[in-house]
This record gives C-alpha cells, sequence and structure tokens, in this order.
C-alpha cells in the first residue's frame, strides 16, 4: 500500500488507535495505567540500591527476557537512581569498538534491523509492504539526494540502551523537530491505515560526511516524549509546528560520536545517498549494535 493511497486519519481517530494500541501491548486498562504511572514516575529517584537492583531485573527480565546486559553498562545496575537514567545510560568504550576510517556508514543505535533497502521512486518499504515517500517521512528535507540510495530501519526496544550516536565522521548542520502521534513503533502494531512514520513525532538529523549526505530520524513511539541533543542543551522542540535548528558553522561530529537521546522504545531511521558498489552488512530480524556497518561503500 502507498502512502498516496493510505487513509488520512483524524486527530480522534489517531487518539482511538494510540489506546486500542497501548491496551492491547499492556494487556488491558489495568496494565495501561500501571505503564502510564511507570512513564510519569520515571524520572523519580529509587531511594535504595536494592530495591533499584530488584525492580529492574524483575521488570525488565520478566518482560524483554534476556533482560539488561549488565556487563557492558557504564555503572553498576544500582547506581542508575531512575529508570529514566537506566534508559538513557552508556556502554563501556570497550564493548562498542569503532572502526577507524572505513567507508561505511555505521548503525547509529543498539535495536534489530526491522528493514533495509533501496530508495526506489523516493520510496522506503518497511514491514507489512507499508511504504513511506521520504517527503513524508523527512519534511523539509532535500531528498533529491537519497534517489537510489540506501535505508535502514532500526528498532530499539526497552533493554536497549537509548543513546544515538553519528553514523560517520562529518558534520551535524541541522535537526528538525517534527510534532505528532505517539503510536506504537513495535513491528506487530504497525497498520497501513496509520503510517507511524508519517504520523508520530520525530526529529531529523541533517549530516554531511566524506560519503555523501546523510540524514536520520529518531521516530519517537508510546510513552517517548523527550529528545535531547548533548551537543545543544539548548534544543528545546516545540509542541505545535515544526521546527528546525541549525548550526553555523556546523558541528562537527566523527562516528560513533554520541548526537541525541531518547526514552524507553523508538526507532531510528537512516538515509544514505547511492553510489556504485554499495554493499548491505545488515538484514532484516538482525540484531545489530551502534558502531557496527550497516552499509559498506567501495574504497
Amino acid at each position: 500500500m502507498t502512502p498516496e493511497a493510505a487513509l488520512n486519519p483524524s486527530r480522534r481517530a489517531i487518539r482511538r488507535e494510540q489506546r486500542r494500541q497501548a491496551w492491547a501491548i499492556h494487556g488491558g486498562p489495568v496494565g495501561f495505567g500501571v505503564a502510564l504511572l511507570g512513564v510519569a514516575l520515571a524520572r523519580l529517584p529509587l531511594p535504595s540500591r536494592r530495591l533499584r537492583e530488584r525492580l529492574y531485573r524483575t521488570a525488565f527480565g520478566k518482560k524483554y527476557p534476556p533482560g539488561l546486559n549488565e556487563a557492558e553498562m557504564d555503572r553498576p545496575l544500582a547506581e542508575y537512581p531512575t529508570l529514566n537514567a537506566l534508559f538513557t545510560r552508556g556502554v563501556r568504550p570497550e564493548c562498542r569498538p569503532i572502526p577507524a576510517g572505513t567507508p561505511q556508514f555505521l548503525s547509529p543505535c543498539d535495536g534489530t534491523v526491522q528493514d533495509v533497502g533501496r530508495v526506489e521512486k523516493g520510496r522506503i518499504l518497511t514491514l507489512k509492504r507499508i511504504e513511506y515517500t521520504l517527503e513524508s517521512l523527512l519534511p523539509g528535507t532535500d531528498t533529491a539526494a537519497f534517489e537510489g540510495g540506501h535505508f535502514a530501519v532500526v528498532f530499539l526496544s526497552p533493554i536497549d540502551c537509548h543513546r544515538v550516536f553519528a553514523p560517520q565522521d562529518g558534520a551535524l548542520h541541522e535537526a528538525t523537530h517534527v510534532p505528532g502521534a505517539r503510536l506504537l513503533v513495535h513491528p506487530p502494531f504497525q497498520r497501513p491505515e496509520f503510517p507511524v512514520y508519517t504520523l508520530n513525532e520525530r526529529v531529523i538529523f541533517r549530516f554531511t560526511t566524506p560519503l555523501g549526505p546523510c540524514v536520520m530520524a529518531m521516530v519517537a513511539g508510546w510513552g517517548v516524549g523527550n529528545v535531547t541533543l548533548p551537543a545543544a542543551p539548548d534544543f528545546r522542540p516545540r509542541a505545535r509546528r515544526v521546527t528546525a535548528t541549525a548550526w553555523s558553522p556546523p558541528l562537527p561530529v566523527r562516528r560513533g560520536e554520541w548526537v541525541a537521546t531518547f526514552e524507553l522504545g523508538s526507532t531510528v531511521v537512516v538515509v544514505v545517498p547511492p553510489a556504485d558498489g554499495v554493499t548491505c552488512a545488515v538484514s532484516p530480524n538482525d540484531k545489530v549494535r551502534y558502531g557496527e556497518p550497516l552499509f559498506t561503500y567501495p574504497g
């Protein structure tokens, strides 16, 4: 189903669908209420180290087996004072070696590859054969340079590190915030009637690199409402209109450098330019970690 053929749901319909999805994933209104409470209290410090360890291990291990990978965390589990701190944790550098100088676009995050492929006639194809135009995904972005290029869609679950990193050396020129819905980005809940990458809130980053331009879209999901930029602490998205923040001169970035963070589960879409001989290093359903290659260009 193409974007042109997709329905244009009303705000009321979107709100109903958000509620339906949230109830479904949490097992009904009671579970949904508990989840809402968890989101509301995500920044509330937990008073006891023992309580933190028990809560974190039980909650994540039971709902998202095999649970959190404590061996790679940048500090012991009990030292994360809030759920938000745990979601936005760092990873010890030795657990994420970043290849230097390779002609590759690297994964900007930990997660599972939902889809990967070519940009054809300005479109990308995601799960359940739902097509999106780059214009609908990336409003306000000149997408001509990406025709014939490649894209990758990486889904982050709640047990993944929720920091997002630069996929190549280069410069960050602009971050564009697009307000929108909070439909679930979990693959089983995506429906053609509610194209999440067109409807959901997102932040779009525009880079230049030695391999050409690159755009990266952080797509918010249910419960995700805050994107921060370590290099630009004054970045403040607006709730009701598209806003762009540009840097002059652009911010220099190195591959694997932390550029943004969001909370709970969500999705990152990477779009890269065309070139002869590009090879794809990942396939749908692959587990990927930030710093691992997505696309390799001829040397």
